[in-house]
């Protein structure tokens, strides 16, 4: 049996461990595949209390190893190093390792029987996965032929552990996380987080920009923005400031906020739906049952759905919709009038209270000068009337497209909410 990573001192519990990312691989540089590794490791780290400094890539290169090695010692208490460890000549990791620590590396008979596998016969790639730098403690891979690897020293000087883990991720998950187990907890700061939709990154950053003071907050306020949906991050280590910045920010922000912590936007409409018990139907060209899509993916989305048309032709918004021909040829299928009345149709022959309708130009071809590729149009019926509204946005199809459904809800949610469009207050 390998012996367990040896424990944290009893001074160190309870305080943030530095730790850094080292993701080795020409294919991460290549951007063949993508690392994955970083992100999961990072959300472990956060879980744990423990404070990330820093990530980097490198090849499969002995010195960009090395530097890398050297780097991570002036930073950080713990490294923690993702790939190369594999049976061929140019997985590199443990050369890299060894020879930032000063140590040679030495075959461990007791893992050549591991490393050997259901091969009849001993390889060279076997004998090499059976090779660790001099001393370290070997990590058990119970889902691979490749175990990692932890070494305690220092590198110029400076103390570093660096622990080393085979780079696919079934394999990484369960050894970093008996690993993380095993160095304890760090301290806890306090984080929570808004979400919002309805304004810019720059329009949120102006409203909280007093809050985003750290020296008056005591905690870091942090905006970012995916797919158009907007993350306020608040941390600190005093929970109490962080709450109180939290709720300062969400009266700054009024209903741009939809939810908090992991919430999603689509659960947040599918909740308002049901609160105000109000059944919607899509009716969509461009987005091809995106819309729906989304709002199905929240568990009781059935309690407020009615039902999904997809009318990817002008004939088909004519047969299922009752968009009239005549208006079609005069705005063209992506117009505020033919969005209108496909919002209407889907209303009036489903039965909803409220129905939705976009239908956009998402490319690469089909563009006009009066109407270029990006060109999204959206639809709302109800009991209270029909609103339209016309987007221009650039970017690939799959981004247009995911930002439509985002629109498309916000339009919802707003509407539902009696909000102002796309303002913050």
């Amino acid at each position: 049996m390998t012996a367990a990573p040896p424990p944290r001192s009893p001074s160190s519990v309870g305080d943030a461990l530095r730790v850094a990312i080292l993701s080795v691989g020409d294919e991460l540089l290549a951007g063949d595949i993508l690392d994955t590794n970083m992100h999961g490791l990072a959300n472990e780290l956060a879980a744990r209390g423990h404070r990330l400094v820093g990530t980097a890539c490198v090849g499969d290169d002995l010195d960009a190893i090395v530097s890398a090695l050297r780097r991570a010692a002036e930073d950080a208490d713990v490294l923690l190093v993702t790939g190369g460890l594999g049976p061929t000549r140019d997985d590199l990791t443990r050369d890299g390792v060894a020879a930032a620590f000063g140590l040679a590396l030495e075959e461990r008979a007791d893992y050549l029987a591991q490393a050997q596998g259901s091969n009849a016969v001993l390889t060279e790639g076997a004998r090499l996965q059976a090779t660790f730098p001099a001393g370290a403690t070997v990590l058990e891979n119970a889902r691979g032929t490749a175990p990692g690897f932890l070494v305690e020293g220092a590198v110029d000087g400076r103390a570093l552990r660096v622990a080393c883990f085979p780079g696919v991720p079934s394999e990484l998950r369960p050894m970093a996380r008996a690993l993380l187990d095993g160095l304890g907890p760090g301290a806890r700061a306090a984080t929570r987080k808004l979400r919002c939709c309805g304004a810019t990154e720059s329009e949120v950053g102006a409203v909280l920009a007093g809050v985003m003071d750290r020296a008056r907050a005591g905690c870091l306020v942090g905006v970012t923005a995916s797919k158009g949906i907007l993350t306020v991050s608040v941390r600190g280590d005093d929970a109490r400031a962080v709450d109180a910045t939290l709720e300062e920010a969400r009266a700054l922000l009024g209903d741009t906020v939809f939810g908090e912590g992991d919430d999603t936007h689509p659960a947040a409409v599918v909740r308002l739906l049901a609160e105000r018990g109000l059944v919607v139907t899509t009716a969509e060209s461009c987005t091809g049952g995106l819309v729906a899509g989304a709002i199905t993916s929240v568990p009781g989305s059935s309690e407020v759905l009615r039902e999904a048309v997809v009318t990817y032709s002008n004939e088909a918004k004519t047969a299922r919709l009752g968009v009239p021909e005549a208006l079609l040829a005069e705005h063209g299928a992506v117009s505020e009038p033919v969005a209108a009345a496909m919002a209407e149709g889907a209303r009036a022959r489903s039965g909803a209270d409220v129905a939705l309708s976009v239908s956009g130009i998402a490319g690469p071809g089909g563009g006009t000068p009066d109407k270029p590729v990006g060109t999204v149009v959206f639809g709302l019926a109800d009991a209270a009337g029909t609103v339209t509204r016309t987007f221009r946005w650039r970017g690939g199809r799959d981004e247009l497209r995911t930002r439509s459904v985002t629109v498309s809800l916000e339009l919802l949610r707003r509407r539902l909410l009696g909000a102002a469009r796309d303002r913050l207050p």
